[in-house]
C-alpha cells in the first residue's frame, strides 16, 4: 500500500460473512444482523441489512466488504454451517436469574460477544472507527481494531473511552517481517491502552479476492490511509508502508511475546494440532476463524472447526470464535460447543454504513438481547449452562439412547 493505503486484500471483514448476489435473498436474512430476528412473516419481503448497505455504498467498496475468496465457498459456508445445526433445550431447570456475562483474560464482559477486527471503517461511513468504537463502547461490547484501520489506533481507545472510561479494546497485528515495525506497532497498542494483542496468523500470502479483481479495487480514495502503518520504520516521515503478509513462524511469535506483557490471542487457528502447540507455546487464548472466508476457500467454516480445537485445548485457554454469527442462535450454538465468547464482523459494517454510530449500538445491542432470549429457552441461565449434547444436526436421527451427558448428539 502506498500513501492510500489500498485495500489490503488481508484487512477487509475477515470476521464473518455475507453472501453473493447469486445467492438469492438478501444477505442476513436468516438472523437478526442488525435486529433481534423475529420469525419471517410479512416482513420477510424488507430488505435485509446487507442490501440496505448496499445501497449506501460504491459498489467496489460494497464488494470489498462483503467478498470473499475464489467461489466464496468459504464464506458462504460461515453462515450456512449454522443453519444444519439445531438446539435441544432443556426444560424445568428453575430460576429467573439470568446473566449473560463471561469473563475472558481476566475481565469480565457483558456478554460472550465482541467486534472483530475489520479493516477501513471510513469506507462505510465518514466517522469510521470512531463510530464503531463509541457504539461497542456504550453497549459493553469489546472491540478488536484493525491493524489496517483508517483510524489509528490510539485515537480508536480515545473513542472509546469517551463512551466509556473501562471500555475494553484489543489491537490486531499481523507481524511484519521487519522485527523493528512489528515492534513500533506492539508498542503504539500498549500507549494506546490496548488490554490484547489478536495476532493473526492465517494469511502466509495474500487471499484471491475475486470481487476485488474483478473491480480492479487496489487504492483507497484520495485522503484515506491505514492509519497504524504511518510514520514506521523504514517509510519516509509522515508516509505508509504495506502490510505485509509473509509465512512467520513459531519462533517469530516467541519473538513477539518477547516485546510485551499484553496477552497473546492467537487469531485463524483451524488444526487441532496447532492448537495444542500453541497452547504449549504460551499463547493466552485462541480464536477460531477461517478470516470470513477470505483467504483459503477451501477452509471449513469457523464453527465446524470448533469443537476439534476445543478438543484440543482441553480448557487450558479460552477459545473464541468469529465467522457468520448473526443472531442469539448461533452465539449459543458457539457457546455450547465450547467457544467463550464470538465475534461479529460484517453485521457491524453493515449497520455503520447504514445507522453511523446508532447503528452499529443497535445491532449490537440486539444480538445481546437475542442471545439473552435464546439462552432463556434453552433452560440456561449463564452462558455456561449450554453444554455440547445440547447441538444436534438437523435431519438426522438420534442414536439409541441418545447422547450421553456432557456428550454431543452428533
Amino acid at each position: 500500500m502506498a500513501e492510500s493505503s489500498g485495500p489490503d486484500p488481508s484487512g477487509g471483514p475477515d470476521e464473518s460473512d455475507g453472501l453473493r448476489e447469486a445467492d438469492g435473498p438478501a444477505e442476513g436474512s436468516r438472523g437478526p444482523a442488525g435486529s433481534a430476528g423475529p420469525e419471517r412473516g410479512a416482513a420477510a419481503s424488507a430488505p435485509g441489512p446487507a442490501a440496505s448497505a448496499r445501497r449506501k455504498l460504491r459498489p467496489e467498496h460494497y464488494d470489498f466488504f462483503a467478498g470473499g475468496a475464489g467461489e466464496e465457498t468459504a464464506l458462504r459456508e460461515n453462515e450456512r454451517a449454522f443453519g444444519r445445526l439445531a438446539l435441544l433445550p432443556r426444560v424445568l431447570r428453575g430460576g429467573a436469574d439470568l446473566g449473560t456475562r463471561v469473563s475472558v483474560l481476566g475481565r469480565e464482559w457483558q456478554a460472550p460477544l465482541f467486534v472483530s477486527p475489520t479493516a477501513f471503517h471510513r469506507l462505510a461511513h465518514p466517522d469510521g472507527e470512531l463510530a464503531t468504537a463509541r457504539a461497542a463502547a456504550a453497549t459493553g461490547i469489546p472491540l478488536v481494531t484493525s491493524m489496517a484501520a483508517t483510524t489509528a489506533v490510539a485515537d480508536v481507545v480515545a473513542a472509546a473511552r469517551e463512551a466509556d472510561s473501562e471500555a475494553l479494546v484489543w489491537f490486531q497485528l499481523y507481524p511484519q517481517p521487519e522485527h523493528e515495525v512489528t515492534a513500533e506497532l506492539v508498542r503504539r497498542a500498549e500507549r494506546a491502552g490496548c488490554r490484547a494483542l489478536v495476532v493473526t496468523v492465517d494469511s502466509p500470502v495474500f487471499g484471491r479476492r475475486t470481487r476485488d479483481l474483478r473491480n480492479g479495487f487496489h487504492d483507497l480514495p484520495p485522503g484515506l490511509a491505514a492509519e497504524n502503518m504511518r510514520d514506521l520504520p523504514g517509510a519516509a516521515p509522515g508516509s505508509t508502508r504495506d502490510i505485509a503478509m509473509w509465512p512467520a513462524g513459531w519462533d517469530d511469535l516467541a519473538r513477539l511475546r518477547e516485546l510485551t506483557d499484553l496477552p497473546v490471542v492467537l487469531k485463524g487457528v483451524l488444526h487441532p494440532e496447532d492448537a495444542r502447540t500453541a497452547v504449549e507455546q504460551g499463547v493466552d487464548a485462541l480464536l477460531v476463524s477461517n478470516h470470513g472466508g477470505r483467504q483459503l476457500d477451501a477452509a471449513p467454516a469457523s464453527v465446524e472447526a470448533l469443537p476439534t480445537v476445543i478438543e484440543a485445548v482441553a480448557g487450558r485457554v479460552p477459545v473464541l470464535m468469529d465467522g457468520g454469527v448473526r443472531r442469539g442462535t448461533d452465539i449459543a450454538l458457539a457457546l455450547a460447543l465450547g467457544a467463550r465468547a464470538v465475534g461479529v464482523g460484517r453485521p457491524v459494517l453493515w449497520a455503520l454504513a447504514t445507522g453511523g454510530e446508532d447503528g452499529v449500538r443497535e445491532v449490537l445491542t440486539a444480538l445481546r438481547e437475542d442471545f439473552a432470549h435464546v439462552l432463556t429457552l434453552c433452560g440456561g441461565r449463564r452462558p455456561e449452562d449450554l453444554t455440547a449434547d445440547q447441538v444436534v444436526l438437523r435431519g438426522l436421527p438420534y442414536r439409541p439412547g441418545g447422547p450421553g451427558r456432557g456428550e454431543r448428539a452428533w
